[in-house]
C-alpha cells in the first residue's frame, strides 16, 4: 500500500513498500510521481557515497565515450579550442569590468572557526570579506556539503528518503568529481593565470607528485574543479527535484558569476571551463542513475 504524504507542484510523494523479485523481502522507499515517471528512493546504505565511487566513475566513463556523447565532445573540444587563443584578452576584459564596478580581485577571508595544530593555525571555516571572494567561495566544496547536510537533516526528521538519498548523492558526486578533475590536472599541468609565464599559460604535462604539490599553481588550472563541482551539484539537485524548475536557471547563473570571479582573481582561464562543465554534468547524471530507480508511465497507484 502507498500512502500519500506530500504534494508539491506537479510532484506527489508517497511512502511505499517495495518487494523483491521472489517477494521474500520488503524495502521501504519514498516514491515520487512526476508526470509519467515514478522516481523511487531507497535509504542509502552506510558509506554508499564512498563505496559507490568506482562504479560511478565507470558509469560516467561509459556515458562519456558512447556514441550519443559525440555531439557533447564536439561542443567541449570546439569551445575549448575557440577560447584558448583569447584567454588572456578575456581575462583582462573580465578584470577591467570588475575594476569598473569596484569589485576587488583580492581573495580575503576571516577565520571564524579554526584550531591550532602545534604552531600552525588550521582554519575550519573562513568568512569571505569581499564580493569576489564570496562568489569564489561558492564554488568550493563547502557550499555543496552545506546543502548535503541540510537535506540529510531534513530527510531524517521528516523520513523523506528522497532528501536523504539526494544528500548521499551530492557527497558521492563531490568525491567523484574531485578524483576525476585532480587526475586530469596532473595529466595536463596547465599554469594558473596569476602564475602564468606566457599569455595563455604554459602546459607542463605529467609533473611529478612532489613537484605538483610544491608548485601547484604551475599545474592545476585545467580543468576547473570549482566549475565541475557546481555543475555536478546543480545536476544532482535538478534531477532529483524536477518539480523545482528554478534549480537549473539559478544554478547556471551562479556558475557564470563564480566563473567570472575566478577569472577576476586570476585562478582560471575561460578555456578551463567547458571540460569542467562536461565532467560535472556526466558525473552528476551517472550518480543519480545508479542511486535512483525510475519507472515510466505508471498505470495505477498501488
Amino acid at each position: 500500500m502507498i500512502l500519500l504524504f506530500a504534494q508539491t507542484g506537479r510532484a506527489q510523494s508517497y511512502d511505499s513498500l517495495l518487494y523483491s523479485s521472489d517477494s521474500s523481502k520488503t524495502i521501504k522507499a519514498t516514491v515520487v510521481r512526476y508526470g509519467d515517471q515514478l522516481l523511487i528512493y531507497k535509504t542509502p546504505r552506510p558509506f554508499a557515497f564512498v563505496t559507490g565511487i568506482p562504479k560511478n566513475i565507470v558509469l560516467a566513463g561509459k556515458e562519456s565515450f558512447s556514441k550519443k556523447a559525440l555531439p557533447a565532445w564536439g561542443l567541449i573540444i570546439g569551445s575549448t579550442l575557440a577560447l584558448l587563443p583569447f584567454d588572456h584578452q578575456t581575462e583582462v576584459g573580465v578584470q577591467n569590468v570588475c575594476h569598473s564596478w569596484h569589485i576587488s580581485p583580492d581573495t580575503e577571508y576571516k577565520t571564524i572557526v579554526g584550531f591550532k595544530l602545534g604552531s600552525k593555525d588550521v582554519p575550519v571555516y573562513q568568512l569571505p570579506q569581499n564580493v569576489n571572494t564570496t562568489f569564489y567561495s561558492i564554488g568550493e566544496g563547502f557550499t555543496s556539503i552545506a546543502i548535503c547536510g541540510g537535506l540529510y537533516v531534513y530527510g531524517k526528521i521528516n523520513q523523506d528518503r528522497r532528501a536523504v538519498q539526494t544528500a548521499s548523492q551530492l557527497l558521492q558526486v563531490q568525491l567523484t568529481v574531485g578524483l576525476v578533475t585532480q587526475a586530469i590536472k596532473r595529466i595536463t599541468g596547465r599554469e594558473s593565470p596569476f602564475a602564468a609565464t606566457s599569455p595563455t599559460g604554459v602546459w607542463r604535462p605529467l609533473p611529478g607528485f612532489k613537484e605538483f604539490t610544491k608548485n601547484t599553481p604551475r599545474y592545476d588550472a585545467f580543468p576547473s574543479g570549482h566549475m565541475a563541482t557546481m555543475m555536478a551539484t546543480v545536476t544532482v539537485l535538478a534531477e532529483n527535484y524536477p518539480e523545482k524548475r528554478w534549480i537549473r536557471p539559478v544554478g547556471y547563473t551562479i556558475m557564470v558569476l563564480v566563473g567570472a570571479a575566478m577569472m577576476n582573481n586570476g585562478v582560471h582561464w575561460a578555456s578551463d571551463y567547458p571540460l569542467a562543465v562536461g565532467i560535472g554534468y556526466v558525473c552528476g547524471k551517472a550518480t543519480v542513475k545508479m542511486n535512483r530507480l525510475v519507472q515510466y508511465k505508471p498505470s495505477r497507484r498501488h
